[in-house]
């Protein structure tokens, strides 16, 4: 018995060394805030007040997310897909005990970091050889388009909310980091050599995968936020401004920014810097 658990914790050493050494993220710290709480505005209108109720603990959560070992906010060989299906089933059963509202509250702090990290194209792949030259000028590089990015909340996931398909709707967030995951290293490298982070503007394929990513997380935690507050019995209304009977995605622009390219229609002359990029991101 002593041998299979020093076995065990051999294993888990040694998966923490692999993750940690080829590991690195897209989003960081004040970006994870930023869409976790812009997330909000989509919860179930009940826990949402709770949420801003209970700010602290919402805050709390989050910082718990962000201080998880490297293992567990990693696509394989990290344990990132068992975490957070594992923690959106926790808050739901722990729901219908019930748990009191600011320790859910916390709960789903932890959710938002584990789910951007799962619509987080560096978290999730790490078949790029390249990835550390580049993984952090990227994050630097969302931190600093963030406020210029202007996120979408693509609607209720019916297949989540109706037949309860969990497993589904976090390998569709996988599915999709690993899609748009190429795309930032052919980015960086356009040129033949590593860009540096500074170079890159609010055309470039870089802008497209964060604001797609960000949105998808946002999308994507509301849904399991919707998810875990139906399991327990609390009702998730269909948000405005879904239209009755409106089937397919609803897209909604997060109101409160404004993103987008405010001089996409300024005249421009002149020659541009970069060539024309060849690279074509696929739909979100």
């Amino acid at each position: 018995m002593a041998a299979s658990r020093g076995r065990r914790a051999s294993r888990i050493a040694t998966l923490l060394a692999v993750v940690a050494a080829g590991f690195g993220l897209g989003f960081g710290e004040s970006t994870v805030r930023y869409v976790a709480w812009s997330a909000v505005d989509f919860f179930p209108a009940d826990f949402a007040r709770q949420v801003r109720r209970h700010h602290r603990r919402y805050d709390a959560g989050i910082q718990r997310g962000l201080n998880a070992p490297p293992a567990w906010r990693a696509g394989p060989p990290g344990q990132l897909g068992e975490a957070l299906t594992s923690h959106v089933m926790y808050c739901a059963e722990a729901l219908r005990r019930p748990i009191p509202l600011e320790d859910l509250v916390e709960e789903v702090g932890v959710l938002a970091v584990l789910t951007l990290d799962a619509n987080d194209p560096l978290a999730v792949a790490h078949s790029d050889p390249r990835e550390p030259e580049y993984s952090g000028a990227y994050e630097a590089y969302v931190s600093s388009v963030r406020g210029r990015v202007r996120l979408v909340y693509y609607g209720q996931d019916r297949a989540l909310l109706e037949h309860r398909s969990l497993t589904q709707t976090v390998d569709h967030a996988f599915a999709r980091s690993r899609e748009l995951y190429p795309f930032v290293g052919a980015e960086f490298y356009r040129t033949g050599v590593l860009r540096n982070w500074r170079q890159l503007d609010d055309r470039s394929v870089a802008f497209g995968v964060a604001a797609v990513s960000l949105s998808r997380g946002l999308t994507d935690l509301a849904n399991f936020t919707a998810f875990i507050w139906q399991r327990g019995g609390g009702q998730v209304p269909t948000p405005v401004p879904t239209p009755e009977g409106h089937v397919g995605e609803t897209v909604t622009l997060v109101p409160a920014l404004e993103g987008g390219f405010p001089a996409r229609d300024r005249e421009r002359n002149g020659t541009p810097m970069m060539p024309p990029s060849e690279i074509r991101l696929p739909p979100p």
